[in-house]
């Protein structure tokens, strides 16, 4: 196959995902002419005072002067005559891509949606609406009354990490909505990321680096599992354990040095390997260090 035949192959491949796209997106276009929305408030009173408080009600100030209902649900000249559902767009009833596409129209020159086509959700057939209450809601116009809340009500295992004892700032039993220092999308970005696991930077470490910088490499002296991935050691959501540990030390550590002299030896409840801190009594600067002499990183 010559170059030329290739590029006209291509180029086939190329128009018909086009075409298959618009279809996709044109598939619950409806006829009619635009009525505005004083017409759509006649009947929807309580969609229109909901949605009167949201930032999409204020998008004319950012330059969408033609905001308003029927940019989402098209022309409504039918259904405002007949009253037919069917007569206008609803895009919590459409297929998902459908669905997200009308909210690209406006959203998808945001850096925070740039990566939605090909991400985890939008390969699962999630759309917006599954996440958020356009007419309504909260800052974020979400569909659950918190953030965290709407993310468990698909990642339950998550959730119960978060009760652990040792955990990141998630919860604050405290605020009136229980939500800590910290959210999901403290560390994920759920429109799509780079990152593995949806997470907003370029590497797992990148991430962690944000708050706990001082573990940063390079150092003079540095602990390989820390360098290559933070996970490696840690549950980042949540662990029975100390300082949020996939496993107790010094089983943890045995997991990677398994020759030498005590680290694998039988250890008693009385040994120095193993209460207390157990191996971090002696190697307290696990995660690296900058002393000369801290070659097995105890000082």
């Amino acid at each position: 196959m010559n170059i030329t035949t290739l590029q006209k192959k291509l180029f086939l491949m190329f128009v018909l995902s086009g075409c298959l796209l618009v279809s996709g997106v044109l598939a619950f276009a409806v006829d009619g002419t635009i009525v505005g929305n004083e017409k759509c408030k006649e009947c929807h009173t309580d969609l229109a005072k909901a949605f009167s408080t949201n930032i999409h009600a204020k998008a004319g100030a950012y330059g969408f002067k033609d905001a308003g209902c029927e940019s989402c649900h098209g022309p409504a000249s039918g259904h405002a005559t007949t009253g037919d559902k069917s007569a206008i767009t609803n895009p919590g009833k459409v297929d998902g891509e459908a669905a997200s596409a009308t909210c690209l129209k406006c959203h998808s020159k945001d850096k925070k949606q740039m990566y939605w086509h090909g991400s985890m959700h939008e390969s699962q057939k999630l759309s917006c609406v599954a996440c958020h209450k356009v007419h309504g809601g909260n800052d974020k116009l979400l569909a659950k009354k918190t953030e965290s809340e709407l993310c468990f009500s698909c990642h339950s295992d998550v959730r119960a990490d978060m009760f652990k004892r040792s955990k990141h700032p998630m919860r604050d039993s405290s605020s009136p909505t229980s939500e800590g220092k910290m959210t999901c999308s403290s560390c994920h970005n759920a429109h799509g990321a780079k990152g593995e696991k949806l997470i907003d930077a370029k590497s797992f470490n990148d991430k962690c680096y944000e708050c706990h910088g001082e573990k940063k490499a390079p150092l003079l002296w540095e602990h390989s599992p820390v360098k290559e991935d933070c996970l490696t050691c840690h549950n980042s959501h949540g662990s029975s354990n100390d300082k949020m540990l996939v496993n107790k030390v010094p089983r943890l550590c045995q997991e990677c040095h398994m020759q030498g002299r005590h680290q694998t030896g039988a250890l008693g409840t009385n040994s120095t390997y193993a209460f207390n801190r157990a191996c971090l009594n002696c190697h307290s600067m696990i995660h690296g260090s900058n002393n000369p002499s801290g070659a097995v990183l105890q000082r």
